[in-house]
């Protein structure tokens, strides 16, 4: 029995480490005394359980509570309800009518795939180095378009200005060589 219980506890160690730890090296964030971190994790954890053990002793709601709280798990999880109130023939439309929508998703993710040495690339790993320069530029384009605007208007005016001193000058030449 002792070894059952172990093996769960252990079960249960690993599955807290998985989410803790994630895919990286959990050897790595462990204290280097072995020893005695491993040791004094293991006398809390005896204490921990004792003291909930004592605590809940001889308290029957308290047990009950327990053993349902893994149904009240189950009765929460999404894909339990799905499966008690749909019908097989019921998700296999829902999932028929989205279709085209979940064959796009794919097509999706396998172009995210394929962009993805893109992204991660070195040029833009760099760009951050580059913010301030960019910014810099940035204004001196908006400076230099400006500028254009300002000196386009300024040649529009002079223009305008010259077409009312030579309009008449060319009317009137062109009188003169239709009346010969």
């Amino acid at each position: 029995m002792a070894d059952h219980e172990l093996d769960a506890l252990e079960e249960r160690l690993d599955f807290i480490e998985n989410i803790v730890f994630g895919n990286s090296e959990k050897d790595a964030f462990y204290p280097k005394d072995k020893k005695s971190s491993s040791v004094q994790c293991i006398d809390k954890l005896a204490n921990i359980k004792e003291k909930i053990s004592t605590a809940t002793k001889n308290k029957k709601r308290i047990t009950e509570i327990y053993k349902k709280s893994r149904d009240l798990h189950k009765f929460l999880d999404p894909a339990y309800t799905d499966e008690m109130t749909m019908s097989e023939e019921a998700m296999e439309e829902v999932i028929m009518a989205e279709e085209e929508y979940l064959r796009d998703q794919a097509k999706n993710l396998e172009t995210m795939e394929e962009l993805k040495p893109t992204l991660d690339s070195e040029h833009l790993k760099a760009t951050p180095q580059y913010t301030e320069k960019f910014e810099a530029l940035s204004q001196i384009q908006i400076t230099q378009q400006d500028q254009t605007a300002d000196l386009t208007e300024e040649a529009r005016r002079s223009m305008k200005g010259k077409e009312k001193d030579v309009l008449p000058k060319v009317q009137g030449l062109a009188k003169m060589v239709l009346t010969v």
